[in-house]
């Protein structure tokens, strides 16, 4: 999750083990700490820092699979912030320490723009969180090459109705909308959360993202 989601993270033992401590978990809410990466901005903030409260599951199920880029498929904690680089070109970016740093690359296009995110727990290599948010290209976002596309989370996007929200996950309302779901995952339980923001009842803003907790037995 957003490195201010949890606090008192601490450094994976193992490369793609990203664990958290039950106090941690506990405080499960993105206030829990204030995000120094005020430089990330929109949506990327947002699922970043403080803008959702993900503090219980709420669905079954995690969504979200693999993220279509163009021809890119992004898999949360398994693609590397260099793969989207390499691909579609831009600058990685950094900004904060600790618990609050946060590393990115941002594309803007004609109508959104992108972030994919990474943090402690992605040791600042491994894509954690993918964001998108309608507008006009923001300065401080690469500009998008032809080949770059907005996401395809596999699940309703930018544009998308409250009632496409309600139809998929069966609960929606309000301007900000959070998803949870846990999953097996070994070692350690694996959170994935999705943030929503709504404009007229319209999707403006969508955040994904997936951290590791403990697990509940």
């Amino acid at each position: 999750m957003g490195a201010a989601i949890f606090a008192g993270q601490s450094k994976p033992r193992e490369p793609r083990m990203r664990h958290l401590t039950a106090a941690v978990l506990s405080a499960l809410v993105i206030a829990a700490v204030p995000a120094h990466a005020a430089s990330l901005g929109g949506m990327g903030q947002a699922i970043f820092g403080n803008g959702f409260n993900f503090s219980k599951a709420n669905l079954e199920k995690a969504p979200v699979k693999t993220i279509e880029v163009g021809k890119l498929k992004v898999q949360l904690q398994r693609t590397k912030l260099k793969d989207l680089q390499k691909a579609f070109g831009g600058t990685i970016q950094s900004d904060g320490d600790g618990a609050g740093r946060a590393d990115w690359i941002c594309y803007g296009t004609e109508g959104a723009n992108v972030w994919f995110i990474s943090n402690a727990l992605g040791g600042y290599e491994f894509v954690m969180m993918v964001a998108a948010e309608a507008g006009k290209p923001a300065k401080s976002c690469d500009a998008a090459p032809a080949e770059f596309a907005v996401p395809d989370f596999g699940i309703p996007g930018l544009g998308a109705a409250s009632a496409d929200l309600k139809s998929t996950f069966g609960a929606a309302s309000g301007n900000k909308v959070a998803y949870r779901s846990d999953r097996p995952g070994g070692y350690s339980d694996i959170a994935q959360y999705i943030g929503y923001t709504l404009k007229g009842g319209k999707v403006s803003g969508i955040g994904v993202g997936e951290t590791s907790v403990p697990t509940a037995h």
